[in-house]
């Protein structure tokens, strides 16, 4: 498409003309088909071509070239005011649908894909609240909305956008090259010099209490005469209030 448009493009003519803007909006036309008409829906082709020329009224041959390189690179068909950012390179920011696209391809590969840092933030802000990005005209409306506002405020800045790599996420296969198992006297030099930097001292334990009958007890036990054999004498001590050991009062 750009070569075709700067073919009838005479250099020597600075201005940009209706030719170039109805020659503009056809090629967008057959390019993006739905998207574009999508886009412009409610308005006839004149009006769009208007809209066009009124929008980029002064724009150069090589500007307009700039514009056209950009917008082979764009999966969606830009706006009047954003094909005017391209062709006087002030801005090189996607569109919000090309930064939609690119969200939902970043939460479909677990959030691993490369995206573009505004694209990033737009995705952030509109997760917060939700926990996801869904694919549904909500979601799109709400996530164009806040990129938009994004960009706006990246605009007034002039602050330039760029793409992040992608970020691998953590995950155990059991077989990490970068582990080497050390000894068990260096592990337990490496516990010893981490306790020490963190204060930690060993606490002596004392041995539990070993619970032994003592020996009173074991004379006054063997000492209780038999209720069969001294029943008299069971009974007085009995009456006595003596307790036998481990038996409670008798």
């Amino acid at each position: 498409m750009r070569n075709e448009l700067a073919q009838n493009q005479d250099h020597s003519v600075q201005q940009f003309s209706e030719q170039d803007a109805r020659k503009l909006v056809e090629d967008m036309l057959l390019s993006y088909g739905k998207r574009f008409t999508d886009q412009w829906s409610g308005l006839k082709k004149g009006q769009v071509i208007d809209k066009f020329v009124q929008k980029l009224s002064g724009i150069t041959f090589e500007q307009f070239n700039r514009g056209l390189i950009r917008l082979e690179t764009s999966a969606w068909p830009p706006s009047v005011n954003e094909f005017k950012d391209w062709c006087l390179g002030k801005y090189e920011y996607q569109s919000h649908d090309e930064a939609w696209l690119q969200a939902l391809t970043y939460e479909k590969q677990n959030r691993s894909h490369e995206i573009n840092k505004f694209a990033k933030q737009a995705f952030d802000e509109v997760v917060k609240p939700y926990g996801y990005l869904g694919s549904t005209d909500t979601f799109y409306k709400v996530y164009s909305s806040v990129y938009k506002r994004i960009i706006s405020e990246a605009k007034e800045r002039n602050e330039a956008d760029e793409l992040l790599e992608a970020i691998a996420q953590c995950g155990f296969t059991g077989d990490d090259p970068s582990h080497k198992p050390v000894t068990n006297d260096i592990a337990r030099q490496q516990l010893e010099n981490l306790k020490r930097k963190l204060n930690v001292r060993n606490r002596e334990i004392p041995k539990p209490q070993k619970l032994e009958i003592n020996e009173a007890k074991k004379r006054l036990q063997n000492e209780w005469p038999d209720p069969f054999d001294n029943p008299d004498e069971y009974q007085a001590m009995k009456a006595n209030g003596f307790m036998r050991v481990g038996g409670g009062e008798v």
